[in-house]
């Protein structure tokens, strides 16, 4: 039932989407009082018990009384007065298997009466608290019998008469002082935890929703970044943890806006460029025939300076461009296979870089083929391009795959001389990952882009003096 309650308050607190602090207050008081009451219950029952206890005593005393008046003899107004200071009506005593009966006056003129019977020498705790509610909401005024053994006496059984009213009179006043006493409890209580919690919890929870509101407002602002406090709590981790984001959020913002405005410029000046770079081609190539001894020395390395620019121009305009445009069915076989010719026109020039397909002619997965090309293509360009530049013995890129938990894995291999350890911690970082010579960075950032366009991921699975292998996993 309690759990019911706090059901309905909660649906009702949320519905009218009070401020969490106005909801904590609510739940501090609710339960406050909700620990009052079950308190409040087993304390009448006890009240309850201890007053009728008390009227054992008194009924004893006065049956005392009787024993030491001349003959047992007392006139009915001292009987009435010591009754009725003993709030009782009359006193049956057992004694050694002796009974007697000392009826008030009042009780005298009433014979046939009923009344509920309590027995106090064998307490049960429900029927105690069962009879403390009645007696208490009860409106009719009956007789009660109440049974039971004096502290002073215990081998003397009393039976008392007495009527309801002074009994429900007396728990009346003792549950409006607990009444009383409880909201002052439930208040103070309430209060210190509201402020403790306040103080301690929610302040400081408030301090970092505002922060991220005011950061999603302007991210760029340094002024909107989280400052710990330094505590040495969870709320002092989280403070770190969103300060640490902010930053990373701010650093990634900046990045994507200069390659934003990169990309731009780069656009804006391409078509200028490419034609630029076709008239130096052009006479590249009529330099290449020249009879000149000094002219045919210098030619290569011209025509290489110009692919250099031109594969430059192409990766800057790549990068950032691996939206997934049609899904198909990707043979990986086919697609390797298409990679390693396009990469062997690619370096023709060395001659020097072998690539071996060791795919499953059966392995397909679901995507675009033109991303997942770029993907493939840049990886394995990356690696000849490291080892014909150290020249590499036996250089070979060697393409595997294989299948394991819902995921088809392709592994680029090579023989190289290994992934410098300066460059692993930035490797898909565009313009950040290449310590090579002449390097941009680009090619592992644009296959990384497109492998996680795909739902994948592109990791570096092993490295050293005996080559590098990355790793790239496609949903199957």
């Amino acid at each position: 039932m309690s759990g019911n309650i706090l059901n309905n308050f909660w649906q009702k607190a949320r519905s009218h989407r009070q401020p969490l602090p106005v909801q904590l207050l609510l739940m501090t008081v609710l339960f406050v009082i909700l620990a009052e009451i079950l308190l409040f219950i087993p304390s009448v029952s006890k009240f309850r018990y201890d007053w009728l206890s008390e009227r054992i005593e008194r009924a004893y005393l006065t049956s005392l009384a009787f024993e030491v008046a001349p003959e047992n003899m007392v006139d009915d107004e001292t009987v009435r007065q010591l009754y009725a200071t003993a709030e009782i009506l009359g006193v049956r005593l057992e004694v050694d298997g002796r009974s007697q009966l000392v009826l008030g006056p009042d009780m005298m003129r009433k014979p046939g009466l009923e009344y509920r019977q309590i027995d106090l020498r064998n307490p049960n705790y429900f029927f105690f608290t069962r009879d403390a509610l009645y007696n208490i909401f009860s409106s009719d005024n009956a007789y009660l019998l109440v049974m039971g053994t004096p502290d002073a006496a215990p081998e003397v059984a009393i039976e008392l008469f007495l009527e309801k009213e002074p009994l429900q009179r007396a728990l009346w006043t003792y549950s409006a002082g607990v009444l009383a006493l409880s909201i002052f409890i439930a208040m103070f209580v309430a209060a210190g935890i509201y402020v403790s919690i306040m103080r301690n919890f929610m302040r400081p929870m408030m301090r970092i929703t505002q922060n991220m509101a005011d950061f999603q407002e302007q991210p760029e602002d340094p002024a909107r970044l989280m400052v710990p406090t330094g505590r040495k709590d969870e709320i002092g981790d989280a403070e770190k943890v969103l300060a640490s984001m902010q930053m990373e959020i701010r650093s990634a913002l900046s990045q994507k806006t200069r390659l934003a405005a990169l990309g731009e410029g780069v656009s804006k000046i391409n078509h200028d460029l490419r034609n630029v770079l076709a008239s130096a081609v052009l006479m590249s190539d009529r330099l290449a025939k020249s009879d000149d001894p000094r002219v045919q020395k210098l030619s290569p390395r011209l025509i290489q300076a110009l692919n250099r620019a031109v594969a430059l121009c192409r990766a800057s305009l790549d990068y950032g461009q691996a939206d997934i445009k049609e899904v198909t069915s990707v043979n990986l076989f086919d697609l390797v296979e298409e990679t390693s010719e396009g990469l062997k026109q690619f370096t023709e020039d060395e001659g020097s870089v072998m690539f071996v397909n060791e795919v499953s002619p059966d392995a397909e997965v679901q995507g675009d083929r033109m991303q997942l090309f770029r993907a493939v293509f840049n990886l394995a360009r990356n690696s000849a391009e490291v080892m014909s530049s150290m020249g590499t013995e036996n250089a070979t890129v060697t393409f595997s795959s294989r299948e394991q938990n819902d995921r088809v894995i392709l592994d680029v291999r090579d023989n190289g001389p290994g992934v410098p350890e300066e460059a692993q911690a930035h490797l898909f970082v565009p313009f950040k990952g290449s310590k090579r010579q002449g390097g941009t960075g680009l090619g592992l950032a644009i296959a990384s882009e497109a492998v996680k366009a795909h739902g994948g991921e592109l990791r570096l699975a092993a490295t050293g003096v005996n080559g590098t292998t990355f790793r790239i996993l496609l949903p199957s």
